[in-house]
């Protein structure tokens, strides 16, 4: 799973040129950016319970979407919004834990849980307007998407990867998420969710190795969900976030 920085470079370079050419209205159209903290942990079931594992890490967001805002500008007035995004986020996480004990590791050797994820998703937020700008505060909201990933354990000079499967993802945002929208477009502020997965039991696995050997076995389904031969999945996502909002 690699990064292009260069296209997270440029939204950022986007939003900070564009401030000067917005106004912040009813109906606005939403772009942006954000850095990720990431809590993942993973409960074997039925099948598995012997052991869970911890991965604490992070990664990077990008969204577009629609933000509506209710229009009583007056100082002190209460302000509604609906603020549905499109995002697409990646996270590394090295482990934190396994079996309950932290994980010490071999110089030279590491062992993470990366994933990719695509969702859309709409929150319900209330807030003030405030100076030169509008203080919203996120109460709940609700994404749907998908996720896949995988687990990646480097013994020099052998690497292998155990690959999830493709996953239906449940997050819920909340309360308390705080962003600062400034009149000139310009929105700071931050944001969290609870994510969960679920997905079709796997029937195989899928094990690739690079140094020694190459071995695979079919599969279908994904190794995430509430089934007995999955693991249970539960993700705590914090993001911090630059965006620019323009609209009428």
């Amino acid at each position: 799973m690699k990064v292009d920085i260069k296209v997270v470079v440029f939204v950022i370079l986007f939003l900070v040129r564009s401030v000067n050419y917005s106004a912040v209205g009813t109906n606005n159209v939403t772009i942006g950016v954000g850095g990720n903290f990431n809590y993942t942990k993973l409960s074997r079931n039925k099948n598995q319970k012997e052991m869970y594992e911890e991965f604490i890490g992070g990664g990077f967001n990008i969204s577009v979407g629609h933000l509506y805002l209710s229009q009583d500008l007056s100082q002190g007035s209460l302000i509604h919004g609906m603020d549905t995004k499109l995002k697409f986020a990646m996270n590394f996480s090295p482990i934190a834990k396994q079996g309950g004990k932290t994980v010490d590791l071999l110089e030279g050797q590491s062992f993470g849980f990366n994933d990719i994820t695509f969702s859309l998703g709409t929150t319900y937020m209330i807030g003030t307007k405030v100076d030169k700008g509008r203080l919203m505060i996120d109460i709940v909201g609700l994404n749907l998407g998908y996720l896949t990933g995988e687990t990646k354990l480097f013994l020099n000079p052998t690497t292998i990867i155990h690959k999830t499967g493709n996953n239906f993802l449940l997050g819920i945002d909340l309360p308390l998420g705080i962003r600062y929208i400034f009149d000139n477009g310009l929105s700071i502020g931050f944001s969290h969710r609870l994510d969960f997965t679920f997905g079709k039991d796997r029937t195989g696995n899928t094990i690739s190795e690079s140094g020694n050997t190459i071995t695979s076995t079919p599969n279908n389904g994904s190794s995430l969900g509430t089934k007995d031969n999955q693991a249970s999945y539960l993700a705590y996502n914090l993001s911090l976030d630059l965006a620019y909002v323009f609209g009428k």
